[in-house]
């Protein structure tokens, strides 16, 4: 059964989009489970991934790329996860939030947000926002 599992988990790494280098991804989710599975995800594209289900939690280290989940993230937080790290692109993951606030709209940009996904998202949805995140940040 483990080999079945791990034979699995190639194939779907195979087809994940991937990006050029490795990124040094913050993720802030408050549910483990998601946190797991997406750090899982980031981990097989070949990216470092530092996770915390809280904003202030997550040290100040230098980082190319945000993604945070934002309906578990109070403004005030989002704010300041966004000016602790000026300048870096954010993927913004969300249940309600993606038809409410387009990536496009000005709130979304204040925010540094490159992309709005909705949750759950696949792997192939979320590698694919880090790799058009990575790629405006050059």
């Amino acid at each position: 059964m483990r080999q079945w599992h791990l034979k699995k988990r190639r194939l779907l790494a195979d087809r994940m989009p991937r990006v050029r280098s490795m990124l040094k991804v913050v993720l802030i989710e408050e549910d483990v489970a998601m946190q797991a599975l997406i750090a899982e995800w980031l981990t097989q594209a070949g990216h470092r991934v530092e996770s915390s289900r809280r904003a202030a939690a997550v040290p100040a280290v230098d980082v190319d790329l945000l993604i945070v989940d934002l309906p578990g993230l109070r403004a005030a937080d989002a704010l300041d996860v966004h000016a602790r790290y000026p300048g870096v692109p954010v993927i913004g993951l969300s249940a309600q939030l993606a038809r409410s606030l387009p990536a496009s709209s000005e709130r979304a940009r204040s925010l540094g947000v490159a992309a709005l996904l909705s949750k759950p998202c696949s792997a192939s949805e979320l590698l694919s926002a880090v790799a058009d995140a990575a790629g405006s940040r050059h």
